[in-house]
């Protein structure tokens, strides 16, 4: 990616993101280039310019460092970063960038390395992260995205934990508690265990320095003993708080901010964000770049407000208007002069697989069908974008200006159901709302994107920031877009259903630049990194596409003792579906969870050995699809009702002898996912295997005959 001090000669950077060995945390770093080539001529590098608000996008000077563009010594003096350590779930990562590139700018020469080899030096970790390691198949493929020697995680702890207590936390006002029981059904029968719990009860039990602190503490809490994976803040400012951040950006004469409404804050679970104690929240260095948990604050501030959004979301997953869910409005307005800078160049980033600016994403289909609302083309107005809401559509992207009431040519007045009429989940789909506009997401105030979510039409939910949104002027590349295309890659590329989680994973794959150089100093990044927030319900899943019903392949029975079973699930061509949630329960309890990989496949890991017969529940759920509920009956493995069927020799090299009754016997094994293996029939007496191909590990062997059946385990070792 292009950067640099602001003006300074702009170089292109890698991000380097690596995992560390468990229990470490990173030191030092070292960068060895090699196997140099000479660009041929003498070149003129452009320096870089600072980032620009969308709101107040007022040119500066020209930024260039003249002293350094005179200097005929190497630049840059150092080619990599600032180093820095992350933790995510308890797996730490070593963030930094270098350049490949030399150049010496008085007489334009241009040198680039072909090799590099990147060292990190690592000392034991100052704080203990065994307590936020859960690492079950979805954090272990989060991480492995993120890093570059995705191999290091087989050295963390193989017995994360795979089933927490619950998964979603709903942290409300006591009044509002008894609201959403219905919700917490909802959700409970799409497999996410949910728990409302009472504001005032948070602050009355738990630690603090003050109520922001009190309440993150209680997150943690139940992070590190229930593994819930998010977190729905639901209440408006003040009634449930909000931890403001510090940043401070080097643009033009510098902006600084020591109140950004952030609720990364409460997402973000490791250290303080204040170890110094001073009023600066967030700081370089007091920061987590790299969120365990989704969060979403729904901004309500009565029953009536509460129930619009309620409905809303769960109407909208129910009972879709079919047909909508590939058209989407991108609304392009102009932003800067000279160079010419247009929200559509931002936008169109959002569309297919790009490799721009140093990172690939792939966001929304070529082929669906866009109506494209760009100033710059002539038809771009706040009335014309209205009205392409009123005629249907599945999500509205929005890079122009903004403020607190104001966005997309819209003021809070325009914010009302009767302007809105056609998006009522009955004539067109409730939708969802991302711009890159300024301050319009400011929720401790009252803000016009919380505004869209508290009437009964309009959106789901919405994506804004809370504080400036930023831009690099005449270029493809800035920190809002930067943000936006990796959470629509969340969607699109990762498959993740949740709108919470996606924006989770936006930020988690944009934090690896945060510290780049041209983006720590300057901090226009960092800025928009803390501000960009969700207000709505966390646990929503946006339809991108027409719903479907995926095939789901299982086990109808498993038997008891089994510790693991095998679920496929495959779109209609029979081609895998990637990251479907299986969770498998027992009455309330779950008892087992898995995600399916690329090719579909899924191993449902149980937390501990079936020791019971009961009849049991997978719930499958995935993006784009309908939810699906199957039962599965776990059968008893009977004491041996056949007394003289024995197995020899056991454990065993996969050859072995069954002492069978002197009768017609059929011969069923199973493996450990409840796959059949092997099938004879008509078998009796002393009668010989042979499954050398099999695997290690353990398997049943069910024998049937008019006199009984009877169930045995032997290992394959």
């Amino acid at each position: 990616m292009q950067s640099a001090l602001a003006g300074q000669p702009s170089l292109p950077w890698q991000s380097v993101s690596l995992m560390l060995p468990q229990g470490t945390e990173a030191v030092a770093i070292e960068v060895e280039l090699s196997d140099f080539q000479t660009m041929e001529g003498s070149h003129n590098l452009y320096p870089y310019q600072s980032a620009l608000t969308y709101s107040n996008p007022v040119r500066h000077q020209f930024e260039i460092d003249e002293a350094l563009y005179a200097s005929k010594s190497v630049y840059p003096a150092q080619a990599y970063g600032k180093l820095s350590t992350h933790f995510m779930n308890g797996i730490g990562f070593a963030f930094s960038a270098f350049t490949p590139v030399q150049y010496i700018p008085a007489t334009g020469q241009v040198m680039y390395a072909t090799k590099a080899t990147v060292r990190i030096t690592t000392e034991a970790s100052k704080s203990d992260q065994t307590r936020q390691l859960w690492l079950n198949n979805d954090n272990a493929t989060r991480a492995m995205r993120l890093a570059q020697n995705p191999e290091m995680l087989q050295n963390y702890d193989s017995k994360g934990r795979t089933v927490g207590g619950y998964d979603l936390l709903v942290v409300t006002n006591q009044q509002y508690v008894s609201a959403f029981g219905e919700y917490e059904k909802f959700y409970e029968e799409r497999g996410l265990r949910t728990k409302i719990v009472a504001f005032e009860d948070i602050i009355s039990t738990m630690e603090g320095r003050d109520n922001p602190e009190k309440l993150r503490n209680f997150i943690i809490q139940e992070y590190e003993n229930a593994g819930i994976m998010m977190v729905n803040l639901a209440g408006d400012v003040p009634a449930i708080p909000y931890r403001g951040l510090y940043c401070f950006a080097d643009s033009g004469s510098g902006y600084e901010d020591y109140d950004i409404p952030a609720d990364l804050y409460y997402a973000a679970l490791d250290g303080t964000w204040n170890d110094d104690n001073d009023n600066r929240w967030g700081e370089i260095g007091e920061d987590d770049l790299l969120p365990e948990i989704g969060i979403g604050r729904m901004c309500f501030s009565n029953q009536n407000e509460l129930n619009n959004m309620l409905h809303k979301a769960m109407t909208y997953q129910t009972d879709p208007v079919l047909g909508e869910f590939r058209k989407v409005i991108m609304a392009g307005e102009h932003l800067f002069d000279n160079p010419e800078s247009n929200g559509s160049q931002y936008l169109e980033l959002l569309i297919g697989t790009r490799d721009d600016n140093g990172y690939t994403t792939t966001g929304i289909p070529e082929y669906y069908e866009f109506n494209r609302l760009y100033e710059e083309e002539g038809n771009w107005s706040g009335t014309k974008l209205r009205n392409a809401i009123n005629q249907g559509t599945q999500y509205v992207h929005h890079d122009g200006h903004a403020n607190t009431n104001y966005v997309a040519g819209w003021t809070n007045s325009d914010i009302t159901d009767n302007k809105f009429s056609g998006v009522n989940g009955v004539v067109h789909n409730y939708t969802f709302f991302h711009t890159s506009g300024c301050i319009c997401g400011d929720f401790s105030s009252d803000c016009i994107l919380e505004r869209m979510t508290k009437i009964s039409n309009f959106a789901v939910a919405t994506f804004g920031n809370s504080r400036y949104g930023w831009f690099n002027e005449g270029q493809t590349e800035g920190p809002a877009i930067h943000l936006a295309r990796e959470t629509e890659d969340a969607y699109y590329n990762d498959r993740i259903p949740y709108g919470g989680m996606a924006l989770r994973e936006g930020k988690i794959m944009t934090a690896p630049w945060v510290n780049a150089p041209g983006q720590w100093e300057e901090g226009a990044l960092r800025w928009n990194f803390y501000d960009l927030n969700m207000m709505g319900d966390v646990a929503v899943s946006p339809w991108h596409d027409e719903p479907f019903t995926p095939n789901v392949d299982y086990p109808t029975e498993i038997l008891e003792g089994m510790t693991s079973m095998e679920v496929k699930v495959t779109n209609e061509n029979g081609e895998g579906l990637k990251n479907f949630r299986c969770t498998l329960f027992r009455d309330e309890k779950m008892i087992g969870l898995g995600y399916t990989s690329e090719d579909g496949l899924a191993i449902v890991e149980i937390d501990d050995p079936l020791d019971y017969i009961a009849d049991l529940k997978l719930i499958v759920t995935g993006c784009d699809a309908w939810p699906q509920t199957v039962s599965i009956e776990c059968l008893d493995t009977p004491e041996n009702t056949m007394h003289n069927v024995a197995i020899y020799p056991n454990p065993n090299q996969g050859q072995f002898s069954l002492n069978l009754p002197n009768e017609s016997c059929e011969i069923l094994i199973f493996n450990n996912l409840g796959q059949q293996v092997y099938q004879q029939s008509n078998a009796k007496g002393m009668t010989a295997i042979n499954l050398e191909g099999l695997n290690g590990g353990v398997y049943f062997v069910q024998v049937k005959s008019e006199a009984g059946v009877c169930v045995l385990k032997f290992v394959r070792e």
